[in-house]
């Protein structure tokens, strides 16, 4: 018997597929995405591989802001003026804080002065990177998505914002992602989950699936995940 043949094969490495269900203009799924990737980082002990997916889902509706192209300088809706419109002041003040605390907790930060813009085409960026280049293009173009949204005010219905942002992560360059975002790629795509997302019952985001097995819903923290871990021994 030869050395190969007296060498054992490594058992393959066993891979989780997570689907997080989000959508980028929810600070909840926001903070919900650091806590995630915090909780991976947390086990990197493990002999497994983690396939996550963020899917998109839409909680603006067609007729609260509508999904047309904006004329340069147009006033846009102020996340806060929204969310008082939404909740009244009284509610949206109390609402705001939990998200600013559970924020701070994350080390994430957070600025209550923002654009309400649908957020169809980020998600068709999103469906887009995932297919070109993994969970790995998907994800860094979610981190630049979300911090350019609830740090720094972006809007992320902006074409301009979003070709860059796809040049970033190594999608495409500025000119093919303009002509992506203005063409109906992936829109059909993007329709579908959410409808598949709604029909499953999920209302609101996050929504996480581990392993076509156990759901989660609502931001979670890096403990609960390790504890899923724990307690389902994968």
């Amino acid at each position: 018997m030869s050395d190969s043949d007296s060498t054992l094969s490594p058992e393959p490495q066993r891979t989780i597929k997570i689907i997080f269900i989000s959508d980028y203009l929810c600070a909840f799924c926001y903070i919900g995405n650091k806590s995630l990737k915090d909780a991976i980082a947390g086990c990197r002990d493990l002999d497994v591989r983690f396939d996550v997916e963020f899917r998109p889902f839409t909680l603006l509706c067609q007729s609260s802001v509508p999904e047309v192209p904006k004329v340069k300088g147009e006033k846009v809706p102020n996340r806060w003026d929204y969310l008082v419109r939404k909740f009244g002041k009284e509610q949206a003040e109390s609402k705001w804080k939990v998200v600013e605390e559970l924020a701070q907790k994350a080390g994430l930060p957070l600025s209550e002065d923002g654009i309400v813009a649908r957020s169809t085409l980020a998600h068709r960026l999103s469906v887009k990177a995932y297919k070109v280049g993994g969970q790995a293009m998907q994800g860094r173009l979610n981190d630049i998505l979300f911090d350019a949204v609830f740090a720094n005010c972006q809007d992320v219905s902006d074409v301009d914002f979003l070709a860059d942002a796809a040049e970033k992560v190594g999608m495409m360059n500025k000119t093919q992602a303009t002509a992506f975002l203005q063409d109906t790629d992936c829109k059909n795509c993007v329709n579908q989950m959410i409808e598949a997302a709604r029909a499953s019952g999920v209302n609101g985001v996050p929504s996480i699936i581990i392993d076509g097995k156990w759901a989660l819903n609502g931001v979670q923290s890096t403990e609960c995940y390790l504890q899923v871990r724990k307690t389902h021994s994968f």
